[in-house]
């Protein structure tokens, strides 16, 4: 948001376009490519996170990875925590498949 071009916005707000507008066609798509690999790197990031919510509550686990631990921990149970780890292999890759494309696609842009 810093290295953002301000004179689109005061131009727009000059021209009479609502402050919402201003935020949605002329904010939105000058940070749009870094707010998306941001939310992608915090989402995979997350992914791995396992001591907060055993912080907070260590009786109802509710994240991914906290469930697997559980479920290795407490019943032995691999088969599903196998399964699970799968899930959270599929979401990570998702993520990183888009974050991938994004760079590729911004480099294509910038050649």
């Amino acid at each position: 948001m810093a290295s953002l071009d301000r004179q689109h916005v005061e131009a727009a707000r000059n021209l009479g376009a609502s402050r919402q507008r201003a935020l949605l066609e002329i904010v939105l798509p000058q940070v749009r490519g870094t707010l998306l690999v941001g939310i992608v790197l915090s989402f995979v990031t997350m992914l791995s996170v396992l001591s907060v919510p055993l912080m907070i509550n260590p009786n109802s686990p509710t994240m991914i990875t906290v469930d697997i631990a559980y479920r290795i921990n407490t019943h032995s149970d691999y088969g599903v925590a196998n399964a699970l780890c799968l899930a959270s292999l599929a979401l990570a890759a998702a993520g990183a498949w888009f974050y991938l494309r994004h760079a590729v696609a911004r480099v294509e842009v910038a050649s």
